[in-house]
């Protein structure tokens, strides 16, 4: 998404059919945020059927904007294309606001190398805007977007471009390290292991016992097990939306509104516990009546234990039973 700090105005666009077609801009405005992560539009120009063809520059790796040192040129270049039998007029090529400002800048050449040498440095031009130019069919215009961070952090730009009847937005990502913060990347990003051959059936589970403890504080009132409703689980877990969550918000929905959403907490909690199943692990025999299970990241509470919660085993073969146990410090009650 894109907010615009109060005090700015949109650039305002004006024809004068008495006399050249031209535009005009606003005061430029300043970008606060864009959440690349959650908005999947910003870089997803698919949709677009027009006949003018616009490249998207820097695009995203990975699902992330493009990684870059501080202090180094980056650059990429957008490819304006005419796909239609008569000229166009490409009216301009702006930056239309850059975070951090003036970042960003356009050229109708290669910007040079980091390598090159001061000569050539001094010799590029860098540009804010591109201006009046026509395309004909089949004709491609190249021009050049770079950026040279100067911090850490990322980097932002809108580049409008003005062509025809049409305004063409256009957004560009770079993230800034600089050597030492590139140093203390993981080579392996985390992520949990997901596998759905690790997910119990149902079945019936053998229900354990908890083992006794001295100093216990026992409940007087014990809450009942409360069974996820087969229908909202199936509605979940096959990506669909309960009903009632489309509706608005009443006394009458009230209870059902709220308690749908705890399901769907809970069913979202399963899953993230999901993550957590061993598989092919073995339990070491500790005294008569115990079996003991390293775990690793319990003690970073990766999963979180705690006094009354129980976990779930079965012998590795397929028609195993599985057995409901009780964790105790670090030990598990001999079930088997």
């Amino acid at each position: 998404m894109i907010t615009l700090c109060p005090g700015f105005k949109m650039e305002t666009y004006q024809r004068n059919y008495s006399d050249d077609e031209f535009s005009v801009a606003g005061e430029k405005p300043e970008v606060e945020f864009m959440d690349y992560q959650n908005d999947d539009t910003i870089q997803d120009y698919a949709s677009e059927d027009g006949p003018v063809v616009v490249t998207v520059p820097f695009p995203f790796e990975h699902g992330k904007p493009k990684s870059v040192l501080v202090g180094e040129t980056s650059a990429d270049t957008i490819s304006i294309e005419n796909t239609s039998p008569e000229p166009v007029n490409l009216w301009s090529v702006r930056i239309f606001s850059s975070n951090p400002e003036d970042s960003y800048v356009l050229s109708m050449m290669r910007p040079p190398l980091n390598d090159a040498d001061e000569e050539a440095k001094q010799a590029f031009l860098g540009l804010t805007s591109v201006e009046d130019r026509t395309l004909m069919p089949g004709q491609t215009l190249t021009i050049w977007l770079s950026c040279m961070p100067k911090d850490i952090g990322l980097h932002t730009s809108i580049v409008h471009v003005d062509i025809g009847e049409e305004k063409i937005e256009r957004v560009a990502f770079l993230l800034a390290d600089d050597n030492i913060s590139k140093a203390l990347f993981s080579d392996k990003p985390y992520s949990r292991r997901r596998s759905e051959n690790k997910k119990f059936e149902p079945a019936p589970i053998v229900p354990g016992c908890r083992p006794t403890r001295q100093h216990t504080q026992g409940f007087k009132y014990k809450l009942p097990q409360f069974a996820i409703p087969a229908d909202i689980r199936e509605l979940i877990e096959s990506k669909q939306r309960p009903d009632v969550l489309s509706e608005e918000l009443s006394m009458i929905n009230y209870a059902q509104f709220f308690s749908t959403l705890l399901v769907m907490e809970e069913l979202n909690l399963e899953e993230e516990m999901r993550a957590y199943d061993m598989e092919g692990v073995s339990m070491r025999r500790r005294g008569m009546n115990f079996l003991s299970l390293e775990v690793p990241g319990l003690a970073e509470r990766r999963p979180s234990l705690v006094q009354g919660d129980f976990i779930v085993a079965r012998y590795a073969r397929n028609d195993a039973r599985p057995y409901q146990v009780s964790p105790l410090s670090l030990a598990i009650e001999y079930f088997f």
